[in-house]
């Protein structure tokens, strides 16, 4: 069995990164504590798209989501609509979709988003 992922933090204290620069990485930072609990409450595909979209890290999503998006945003409102009654096959797909989408914890750290180019005074 593989061993499990450790942060690019601890790894760059154990010197692993000096010894192998070429698997230097870069985790996404999160943007905020967790939050409290969302409410249960059913809510529309336009308001699960917007949240998939607020809540995915930055740089990554792009208009060839589009479609990972629009399954993941229906299957939410679906798992909203009525949790109990949710099938476990539906929701293995959303957490698949997900975590394609960099959204779950193990999944944001396989995730490398382009940076943002910097901006150079003497660019033109």
């Amino acid at each position: 069995m593989a061993a499990h992922r450790k942060p690019s933090n601890v790894l760059q204290l154990s010197g692993a990164f000096a010894k192998n620069p070429n698997r230097t990485r870069t985790d996404p930072t999160p943007r905020g504590p967790i939050g409290s609990a969302p409410r249960q409450v059913p809510i529309t595909f336009r308001k699960a798209w917007d949240l998939i979209v607020k809540a995915s890290p930055d740089g990554v999503l792009a208009d060839r989501d589009r479609l990972a998006v629009e399954i993941a945003a229906s299957l939410f409102v679906q798992f909203r609509a009525a949790p109990a009654d949710f099938p476990a096959a539906k929701f293995a797909r959303l957490q698949c979709l997900l975590a394609d989408l960099g959204m779950t914890p193990a999944a944001a750290s396989r995730v490398t988003a382009a940076p943002k180019p910097q901006r150079n005074d003497f660019d033109d």
